[in-house]
């Protein structure tokens, strides 16, 4: 028989291993735009989804964001050049999150896509942030 503290070890360990960013050392970036995003971090902190939750994710098509908070759907113009992004007005969709946990994660998702400034892709990692620091990472949701 496993012991409890062993247990929950591997448990966590599991829960890591599966949720780390998909950097891909040597790979080359993937695009910004046709690519399905999903909320890995906010504000160096790791998002934690229940396992009936659907993920936050986003995506840019030409000059649209379209995407999900994880409770309520969201679009918007997004302008971008080299390492500049700027999303505009999101219209967002009104539903109640009446999860605590999905209402933090939509709060800051939104918060950080009408602050960011920059975009820097590194491998299959998304990262947002403004002169100040990052604000949140995105992982391709479907690994190349």
């Amino acid at each position: 028989m496993m012991r409890p503290h062993i247990a929950v070890f591997l448990a966590l360990a599991s829960v890591v291993a599966c949720s780390s960013p998909q950097v891909s050392v040597g790979r080359p970036p993937a695009p910004l735009v046709g690519t399905d995003w999903r909320v890995f971090e906010m504000h160096e902190l790791p998002t934690i989804g229940g396992p009936y939750q659907v993920p936050a994710t986003f995506r840019i098509d030409s000059t649209t964001a379209t995407g999900f908070t994880g409770c309520n759907r969201f679009t918007g113009p997004v302008t971008y050049t080299n390492d500049r992004i700027k999303f505009g007005a999101l219209a967002v969709t009104r539903m109640a999150c009446l999860d605590t946990n999905i209402g933090r994660v939509e709060a800051g998702m939104l918060n950080a896509l009408r602050a960011a400034e920059r975009q820097k892709i590194i491998g299959d990692t998304l990262i947002l942030s403004t002169r100040s620091g990052d604000l949140a990472r995105f992982v391709v949701t479907k690994p190349r």
